[in-house]
């Protein structure tokens, strides 16, 4: 029960966490509108800084199906796709919720979906291929 290192990088509350399955990332979100990837394997060097959202990003979720994608969820309202291995902008972004998004999680079946939920009270089910929202619950 040792501390292994210290990485200061957010200049806020830390709000999401996420270990890359097999690369060696830790991926963090924060309330100051930033995310950060780390290469843990290199002393926890920061890879790269996100800063699309415009309001504090409250989750992240890798999608199981293309572990080169992730998505982040802001109060700005927004879904965001990200793919790991290129620079700085997003793929694209998801609009719907009328709050704040604060949950993301991909469906690890056969379909290419993701579902997030929001301070609107609604829970959205995604196909991130078409970009379209399926349902709302």
């Amino acid at each position: 029960m040792e501390k292994v290192k210290t990485v200061e990088g957010h200049g806020d509350f830390i709000r999401s966490i996420i270990v890359h399955p097999s690369e060696a990332y830790v991926i963090t979100s924060s309330d100051d509108a930033k995310i950060k990837i780390w290469n843990y394997e290199k002393d926890f060097s920061l890879t790269r800084t996100l800063d699309e959202h415009k309001h504090f990003v409250m989750g992240l979720a890798f999608n199981p199906k293309d572990l080169t994608k992730f998505g982040s969820v802001s109060m700005d309202k927004t879904i965001k796709i990200w793919n790991l291995t290129t620079e700085g902008k997003a793929n694209f972004t998801l609009n719907g919720h009328k709050a704040s998004v604060n949950t993301i999680d991909f469906y690890k079946g056969d379909k290419p979906h993701l579902v997030t939920g929001s301070d609107d009270h609604t829970i959205k089910v995604w196909d991130y291929q078409t970009k379209q929202c399926l349902q709302t619950l």
